[in-house]
């Protein structure tokens, strides 16, 4: 049975409430290997001997009286079809055990009362797959989820195939399955923009009806590791060549991996390892036989001798800053940044800072950066507690003796006066970084045979890496020495003027005035004068209806309960007369003028003689079909 774990039998998938679809799927295929599931798609299906088994019984008693050759042959029949019938109740009861052992605890009980594998199947596609309507907006909502599924950049190929396969699955489920070009024209036009290449060349050298996904599949992850790898040899290998020249300085005892030996108590320290070789002196680092000078002598742990402390050493003194890193749980994305240099160190651009307590690349020069990604979202806390938002992310170039090479993931933080190369970023990418001796190696790999920087360490205990980056400017020279742009700078200043100004040099570099050819629009507008508005109408109507001014507004953000976006007005010029009426559309102005001018000429008595409208757009058109039928 399903969940035996013998080895001839499949195992049946527990059902949980979830992924029906690919649950019924499965089910139906142990089903088949079984030679069960026309039994559970059908049900049981009775032959007429069990309808008909009372009949029997009775014919059974005359065909003994009959003869024994005849009653034997249809016995033989009789136990046929019982034994058939057996047969068929044993496959449905294995079938109900197959889906009563696939299925939760808590889905179980949904099904006990069944009796037969139909009913139990039934039930639970019922329950869980919905009826035809369900399915139809479940399907709506797969077509919806397939078109607007794009490959993100961050996002692997492999991962972006998996959750566009598995859309495509579930569609395929619910009844709809797409066909291969459709799948194939997806997969090309959904991928970020560092596929193109080979999207191109697929559309152009096959045909995308005829290839198959699979193909199609195995060219993009091939292009994929080429990608990675060009990122791998180019992108991140931005360390090579680099070496941070800068002398050490001793900062106290050296820390010697040592054995400490004690004969017994009492007895004198033996400074040796375990296999017995001597080790240099815990007291002054070197190699000498008896008792150390400078035991019991006070060591100044600014300029690294002895005899003197710290407080009364006449060498120059560097202050020191600690390096932390705080954190933040509130924040979602929070990052840590920490300020590494002493106050005695002067900043400099190409200096890039090794800091284990900062989680990402960080820097607050944006001019450092190219690609900028402005999208990203984040916040990192400063040494004084200040909050401050990630406004990007982006990718440094260095200029080495190799050639350019390129720094991805670099967070700009506004504020930051320091650049934090993030000690785990660059494990993460591949790097390995070993300290000791008062400096740090980085190693391309875990070999330690290829070196790719070395940094000594500062008075202040960091580590400083120059990196000489790449400054991406953009000069744009524009030259025009027109006689119409230096009349605009004056303030559109008079010809005559300019002309003045360049033959008694009191401008520098103004250059020959020669006459504007075109009319100055600036100098029109700017210099004319506007009449004034009359006080009173020249002309005036003398009777009603004379002369009616007409104007449509709209449409109107606001609509009324009626649903009108317009309304039209008319205004007696003798009487002063108003009327409004609202209209749905512009085009039921000339109704709307029909039905005023019947109204007003009934109720006046008066005929309707000239129109007048501000001649705009939304009059125009009905205006002049006015004054023609007019």
């Amino acid at each position: 049975m399903a969940g035996s774990g013998s080895g001839g039998e499949v195992r049946a998938p527990i059902f949980n409430g979830n992924n029906y679809e690919f649950w019924s799927i499965k089910m139906r295929t142990i089903f088949r290997s079984h030679g069960l599931w026309d039994l559970v798609e059908k049900g049981l299906e009775w032959s007429d001997s069990k309808g008909a088994d009372d009949s029997d019984e009775k014919k059974k008693e005359k065909e003994d009286s009959k003869g024994a050759g005849e009653s034997g042959e249809q016995k033989i029949k009789r136990d046929v079809s019982s034994g058939s019938e057996t047969e068929k109740l044993m496959k449905d009861a294995k079938a109900l055990g197959l889906i009563q052992g696939a299925v939760s605890d808590e889905i179980f009980p949904r099904i006990s009362h069944e009796e037969t594998s139909k009913g139990a199947w039934d039930l639970l596609m019922q329950e869980f797959r919905g009826d035809k309507q369900v399915r139809s907006v479940k399907l709506q909502s797969l077509r919806r989820e397939f078109e607007y599924t794009r490959m993100k950049d961050d996002e692997s190929l492999s991962a972006y195939i998996t959750k566009l396969f598995d859309v495509i699955n579930q569609m395929r489920s619910y009844g709809e399955i797409l066909p291969k070009e459709r799948v194939v024209q997806k997969l090309l036009i959904s991928l970020p923009s560092a596929y193109d290449s080979i999207c191109s060349v697929i559309e152009h050298s096959r045909d995308l009806n005829e290839i198959e996904v699979q193909e199609v599949v195995a060219s993009l992850k091939s292009f994929e590791l080429r990608l990675d790898r060009h990122s791998e040899n180019k992108t991140e290998k931005a360390f090579a060549s680099l070496n941070v020249d800068d002398k050490p300085v001793k900062t106290g005892d050296q820390n010697n991996k040592q054995h400490k030996n004690w004969k017994s108590k009492g007895k004198k320290w033996e400074n040796k390892t375990s296999d017995g070789t001597k080790t240099p002196c815990k007291h002054c680092g070197k190699l000498h036989f008896g008792e150390c000078r400078f035991k019991g002598k006070p060591k100044c742990y600014n300029c690294d001798k002895f005899g003197h402390i710290a407080k009364d050493c006449y060498s120059k003194k560097s202050p020191q800053q600690v390096n932390f890193a705080t954190q933040v749980e509130a924040a979602p994305t929070m990052f840590y940044a920490g300020n590494a240099v002493g106050a005695g160190i002067t900043r400099d651009e190409e200096i890039w800072y090794l800091d284990s307590g900062c989680s990402n690349h960080m820097t607050g020069k944006e001019d450092l950066l190219v690609d900028i990604n402005r999208n990203v979202t984040a916040k990192v806390e400063m040494g004084t507690g200040q909050l401050v938002d990630v406004t990007g992310k982006g990718t440094l170039v260095v200029e080495n003796k190799v050639g350019k090479r390129y720094i991805k993931e670099i967070m700009l933080v506004p504020g930051l006066k320091d650049n934090l190369l993030s000690v785990g970023q660059m494990i993460e990418h591949g790097y390995y970084l070993v300290f000791g001796d008062h400096k740090v190696e980085i190693y391309n790999d875990s070999s330690h045979s290829n070196l790719v920087a070395k940094v000594q360490m500062r008075g202040n205990r960091s580590f400083p890496l120059k990196l000489q980056a790449e400054m991406h400017l953009a000069y744009i020279t524009s030259v025009d020495q027109s006689t119409e742009l230096w009349h605009r700078r004056f303030g559109h200043l008079n010809m005559s003027s300019l002309k003045l100004l360049k033959e008694q040099d009191m401008v520098v570099g103004l250059p020959e005035i020669k006459g504007i050819k075109e009319v100055c629009e600036g100098c029109v507008l700017g210099k004319q004068c506007r009449e004034a508005f009359p006080r009173e109408a020249t002309t005036r109507a003398l009777t009603p209806l004379e002369l009616i001014h007409s104007d449509i507004c709209g449409p109107m953000q606001t609509v009324t309960k009626a649903g009108n976006r317009f309304f039209l007005t008319f205004i007696d010029d003798c009487t002063r007369m108003c009327w409004v009426y609202f209209l749905r559309h512009k085009s039921e102005a000339l109704t709307v003028f029909k039905k005023f001018k019947a109204t007003v000429e009934l109720q006046s008595g008066y005929k309707l003689k000239r129109m007048r409208s501000d001649r705009g757009e939304n009059t125009l058109h009905w205006s002049l079909t006015v004054s023609v039928k007019m």
